[in-house]
């Protein structure tokens, strides 16, 4: 049996082409269409010249829905506020003040049961 040889072909990380390549032949006419977030943020993807636009697009910038028409893009969705809550209070969604005390005082003791004595003397 001959040996069998397993070759990654790809010329990006991730293996996707570049947006600007067509291979194998020259590129489609493209359009920039923009839409804005609630936020005002603008994105501006490049779409086929011969499709039509969708009527949302992920805002790129916060990932909210964004419309075409600037003075009323569509409402945001998802919860408020909840990209602005600390790690801490995410953790307090979940646990209580008891449970957080008592999950730090283990995190301290294994702390310092790994901690070397040439450490705990300086």
């Amino acid at each position: 049996m001959g040996s069998r040889r397993t070759v990654l072909r790809g010329g990006r990380l991730g293996g996707a082409a570049g947006a600007e390549v067509d291979r194998g032949g020259p590129l489609q006419p493209r359009r920039g269409v923009s839409y804005w977030c609630h936020a005002g943020h603008e994105s501006r993807p490049q779409l086929a010249s011969d499709v039509p636009a969708p009527d949302t697009w992920d805002c790129a910038v916060c990932g909210q829905p964004a419309g075409a028409d600037k003075d009323e893009p569509p409402a945001r969705v998802g919860m408020a506020g909840a990209s602005h809550k600390t790690p801490y209070e995410f953790l307090m969604m979940r646990r209580t003040e008891a449970e957080g005390e008592k999950l730090l005082a283990e995190a301290l003791d294994n702390l310092h049961a790994t901690r070397t004595p040439s450490r705990r003397s300086r």
